[in-house]
């Protein structure tokens, strides 16, 4: 590494780690990542990449903070990296921000007040897959009683990986199987499926439902399935 270079390197490590030391969540909305989702998200550096594909362009010193304030919530990270000195932490940040320029997912571009980051076409091309598998279905104060179910008649001669795709992605996510096309699940899930299909490029062959009264044997036994998964 040429001395310029070099230099140029440790000026923008120091100018991270100095920015990640500062603190509070941005309020915008397109911020907000759900504690389900975030605690779905395997590494810190998935987490990263969430908050910069959030905001596009996005100074470090925005970033920095709202990834220093994230880590803890996610169900891997709680407990060791709240053991982490402040000092340990702002490393890990700036290590984080380094191994995504490293692997070609992030861009660093200086400006008048510091850093700036942006995905690169392979960071973008990485968000389908880790938004796909930190998907999770909002669960709401109480449950109205109604069961939402998933019926496809995919063609499997020709759509045969996305259908086992999507039966083992709905298996993932606590979906219920009353039959082998035929899922349930106790809260409306079309948004996250609409998502899910569209990447597999299934959506016209699934249809969502959602069901006021079940038989009663399914709804108890759905009921039960649901209850020792935690999702009711």
């Amino acid at each position: 590494m040429g001395s310029s270079n070099k230099h140029k390197h440790q000026k923008c490590a120091n100018k991270t780690m100095s920015l990640a030391a500062s603190s509070g969540l941005s309020t915008g909305e397109g911020w907000r990542l759900s504690k389900e989702s975030i605690g779905e998200l395997k590494t810190v550096s998935e987490i990263a990449l969430s908050l910069v594909a959030m905001a596009g362009v996005v100074a470090v010193s925005v970033v920095a903070p709202n990834l220093l304030q994230l880590i803890p919530k996610a169900r891997k990270f709680k407990q060791s990296f709240r053991k982490l000195s402040p000092n340990d932490k702002r490393k890990k940040i700036t290590q984080t921000f380094y191994y995504l320029r490293r692997s070609g997912l992030v861009k660093f571009e200086e400006s008048p007040g510091g850093f700036l980051l942006s995905l690169t076409a392979l960071g973008k091309s990485r968000l389908p897959k880790l938004n796909m598998d930190s998907l999770t279905i909002k669960k709401p104060r109480s449950w109205d009683g109604h069961w939402w179910m998933v019926a496809g008649d995919i063609p499997t001669k020709n759509y045969r990986q996305a259908a086992d795709q999507l039966r083992q992605k709905l298996k993932d996510m606590g979906f219920y199987p009353l039959q082998r096309t035929l899922w349930l699940y106790p809260f409306n899930p079309v948004k996250e499926l609409q998502f899910i299909l569209a990447q597999f490029g299934i959506e016209r062959f699934v249809t969502i439902m959602e069901i006021v009264r079940l038989d009663k044997e399914d709804g108890t036994i759905a009921g039960n399935h649901f209850k020792k998964l935690g999702i009711l």
